[in-house]
């Protein structure tokens, strides 16, 4: 077939566009003059990362950092960003992103602004989208990688960012490298992991599939034990169709790709998987040059740094930074660019842990950090490794769902840290939720914790159910303990934390001394809180002042809703491009195929804009047919349409699919453009 090699996919996408402010700007305009209702405008200022928040009239920006990646300039920008539009530190969050609170909403599209111009993007950062991928925080640093997985990660994400297929899935994806076996990224609590291994002296990754934490947490499975570099974007491709293709879009608590796998069953889905995976490997791909591997130096499976440091196998020095429940002033970002060009850094990095990474430091340049460091607030990496290790999502105090104060709670924490230090081993991680959803990661934690509401004489009191020994590389969450009053919670950990010191064997992990232990072991443990009687403070939460009332009757915003037509637009202009792709691989009846997708999709969009229901099961015929009988036919429409049956008639006989790939541009331009989207 000629003209096979129309529009070939181009390579990465830049992280930073000036488009996507224009269009989120555009957007805001349509919303505030009355043109989108509610549902639409959430669906697409969250595709934008900007949040709604418990406090009216604000917003959270989410601001995407692909494998916690932080290019030096980005901290000035970050420090301005956090100065000139929010109320409050900017804060690191469990997946490597930084979040910004309080901005009214007519200030949103100016900060965005500010943040393409740095360079930096909001793109994606939430809805139903591919979230940020992340990475281990130590990757172009650490002995024990195979590869940067902080380059895989951001080349993966520029792979999948602003393309139409991810623009509106069933429910979020999130995604995850790991340099080594290790597993620092996380790999069995995502979605889709990858772990860089070596298979018969050839390097490559083992993917993982279907993990994830909330409510109901799933430890991922094998998705292929070894697959090759230059595979990967077919990897990953074949599982984002899968989960768009069978993933529920009208039960959002059951919408994650896990309970898809467990739906259809681990095996089926695998089977489904192999061969969508060989059907897509023969397509062409964005470019993916050859990655820097490199051997290991270290092989241990220890504390990596357990002093807050790491030598590099090139002889320099990354150093933890401590950020106290990850959060950061405007003046303490820009004093961390100063430190980091004073001393001779090459780039920051964002931990799981909410903490900053410098890289590429000399090592005769660490003895002035601390008192840099000190300067502008923050612990040296030594000094600061326990107040390190308390880990928190920001609860009531911005989000629409949170039961409890976890960041208040954390800073408690934090004092009680410091006052009785884990001083003969590592500080034990602890994570705390304000709710089940686990933004924290608690059922990953040595202790964790989840707010909850528990009526105690009557009246509501905030509590939290506690988890000990997560170890997730391993498979096992952690083990469920008590509920216990929040106001005793303090004291909760502090009795285990002294547990944990007296009462662990020598070699004995938090996880295999919580096992042994068993449930009812670590009641045992907490039984000097049992006799406490319920007093008034019960009633009031950490950091507050009002009674505590219980959970919100708000409904989050992770589970974005749906805006049918940019979602069935979406699918189209995929549909558009697989046409191209099959064509380029001489696989023409696949390309017709595609080009009917595109087809019915279009015209699919075009009458739900025009309140006609169409199934996802309807043939191409009755859809046609409903379209002709609709209001929607107008002459326009008509003509684009008849167009592409007639080119497609004459590709068919002639051979040549220029005419035809032509006509079904014009029929997506004509339906698409009231969104203001086009080919």
């Amino acid at each position: 077939m000629s003209d096979a090699n129309h529009a070939l996919i181009e390579s990465g996408e830049p992280l930073a566009r000036v488009s996507d402010a224009s269009e989120y700007r555009d957007g805001l305009r349509r919303y505030r003059g009355g043109g989108w209702d509610e549902e639409r405008w959430s669906s697409f200022r969250l595709r934008h990362g900007i949040y709604g928040q418990r406090q009216a009239g604000v917003q959270m920006i989410r601001i995407k950092i692909p494998g916690g990646v932080v290019p030096l300039s980005w901290l000035s920008v970050l420090a301005g960003l956090t100065r000139d539009f929010a109320q409050g530190p900017a804060h690191i969050t469990t997946r490597q992103d930084i979040q910004l609170y309080h901005i009214p909403l007519e200030r949103t599209a100016d900060a965005l602004d500010r943040l393409n111009a740095g360079g930096m993007t909001s793109r994606e950062a939430g809805g139903n989208t591919v979230r940020n991928i992340n990475a281990c925080a130590l990757a172009g640093a650490c002995p024990r990688e195979r590869v940067d997985a902080g380059e895989v990660a951001s080349r993966l994400s520029r792979l999948w960012l602003r393309h139409p297929l991810v623009q509106a899935m069933p429910r979020k994806m999130k995604m995850t490298v790991s340099g080594c076996a290790t597993d620092c990224g996380g790999a069995t609590i995502n979605d889709l992991g990858l772990i860089a291994v070596e298979k018969n002296g050839r390097p490559g990754f083992r993917a993982l599939v279907g993990g994830g934490l909330g409510a109901v947490p799933g430890i991922a499975i094998e998705l292929a034990d070894f697959v090759v570099e230059e595979d990967v974007p077919a990897l990953f491709e074949a599982v984002i169709r899968l989960h768009i293709r069978h993933s529920t879009r009208t039960e959002r608590a059951r919408a994650r790709l896990r309970f898809t796998i467990k739906r259809l069953g681990a095996e089926a889905f695998l089977a489904q998987f192999r061969t969508e995976f060989d059907r897509l490997r023969g397509l062409t791909q964005r470019a993916w040059p050859p990655l820097d591997w490199r051997r290991p130096t270290e092989t241990d499976s220890g504390p990596l740094a357990p002093d807050g440091r790491v030598t590099a196998p090139d002889g320099t020095v990354a150093a933890i930074v401590p950020v106290p429940l990850g959060q950061l002033s405007a003046d303490q970002l820009d004093g961390l660019a100063a430190i980091a060009e004073r001393f001779g850094a090459a780039q920051a990095r964002l931990t799981r842990e909410q903490n900053l990474v410098l890289l590429g430091l000399a090592p005769d340049a660490l003895a002035g950090l601390a008192e840099a460091l000190a300067a502008i607030g923050l612990d040296s990496p030594e000094a600061g490794a326990a107040k390190a290790s308390v880990v928190t999502c920001p609860g009531i105090t911005t989000c629409r769902i949170g039961i409890n104060n976890s960041r208040a709670f954390g800073h408690k924490l934090v004092e009680d840290i410091a006052a009785e230090p884990d001083e003969d081993h590592a500080p034990v991680l602890i994570r705390v939720s304000g709710c089940h959803n686990s933004c924290s990661l608690h059922h990953a934690a040595e202790i964790g914790l989840h707010g909850l509401t528990k009526t105690v004489n009557g009246r509501p009191a905030p509590h939290y159910r506690l988890h000990l020994g997560g170890d997730v590389r391993n498979g096992a969450f952690a083990v469920e303990g008590p509920i216990v009053p929040a106001k005793l919670a303090d004291r909760a950990v502090t009795l285990l934390r002294r547990a944990l010191k007296d009462d662990r064997t020598p070699g004995e992990s938090v996880r295999d001394w919580a096992v042994r232990l068993g449930p009812d072991g670590i009641a045992r443990l907490l039984e000097p809180l049992a006799a406490t009687a319920p007093a008034e403070d019960w009633f009031v939460d950490w950091g507050e002042t009002r009674p505590f009332t219980g959970p919100p009757r708000a409904t989050g915003e992770c589970a974005a809703p749906q805006a049918p037509t940019a979602h069935l637009g979406d699918l189209a202009l995929d549909a558009l491009a697989n046409f191209d792709r099959f064509l380029a691989a001489g696989r023409w009846p696949e390309a017709l195929k595609a080009g009917e997708e595109a087809s019915v999709l279009a015209i699919r969009r075009l009458l739900v804009a025009h309140g006609i229901a169409v199934a996802d099961t309807d043939e191409a015929e009755t859809v046609f047919a409903r379209f002709r009988a609709s209001p929607a036919a107008t002459p326009r429409f008509i003509e684009a349409f008849d167009s592409v049956l007639a080119e497609r008639t004459s590709a068919l006989v002639t051979g040549s699919a220029q005419f035809y790939r032509d006509a079904l541009s014009w029929l997506l331009e004509s339906t698409l453009n009231p969104s203001g989207r086009t080919v």
